[in-house]
């Protein structure tokens, strides 16, 4: 991969990151489903979700996504789906372990920190899909300021990132989908599948 396709790959994961983030940091709002509704990409990125919601009442929709996203995720059904790294990686499948550690100490050396009002494990999945997107911004950036080296070294950070702290997506997803009551969130699943292989 020359430089050119390195910074189009980079533009394309830090909006898929960020996207993604937003979508499992929790349920989506009116605004957040209006984006998602009105941005041409959506037909494509979730084909299902996409043809079902074209004809629904938006409000109908946000109230069915709310209630996904907590059966889904907060706990509210008899299967939930832990979006946590450790329950995945952990041998005891717990929360609070390694993992939760290391990112802590990730976003310290990024020089990022967890806002206040999210009191969940900081190995949650939107809070390292935001770190993904943030170390491929910084390598955008050093493209931007000619610093090919810093850019390259930052790209190779963000590979080493994903290869060790986001290889329990796959598995999440597969939970997700066989749970998911909404298109939204079995296709955000592929989507998330998808994101992580590129």
């Amino acid at each position: 991969m020359n430089n050119t396709e390195l910074q189009e790959f980079l533009q394309q994961s830090t909006f898929a990151y960020r996207f993604l983030s937003r979508a499992f940091i929790g349920a989506p709002d009116k605004a957040f489903i209006d984006i998602v509704l009105d941005e041409p990409a959506t037909q494509t990125l979730l084909p299902e979700f996409y043809r079902e919601a074209q004809s629904a009442d938006r409000e109908a929709l946000r109230t069915d996504l709310a209630a996904d996203y907590n059966q889904l995720f907060l706990g509210m059904s008899p299967h939930p789906v832990a979006p946590y790294e450790s329950v995945y990686t952990s041998e005891e499948g717990l929360l609070m372990q390694e993992a939760r550690d290391e990112m802590v100490e990730l976003y310290k050396h990024y020089g990022l920190a967890v806002d206040t009002s999210f009191d969940l494990p900081e190995d949650h999945i939107a809070l390292q899909l935001e770190l993904a997107a943030h170390i491929s911004q910084l390598a955008l950036d050093a493209f931007s300021a000619d610093d090919e080296e810093g850019a390259l070294s930052l790209a190779a950070e963000l590979d080493i990132f994903t290869d060790k702290h986001l290889n329990w997506v796959n598995a999440f997803c597969d939970d997700v989908q066989k749970h998911a009551r909404t298109s939204f969130y079995y296709n955000l699943a592929d989507l998330a599948r998808k994101t992580i292989a590129l």
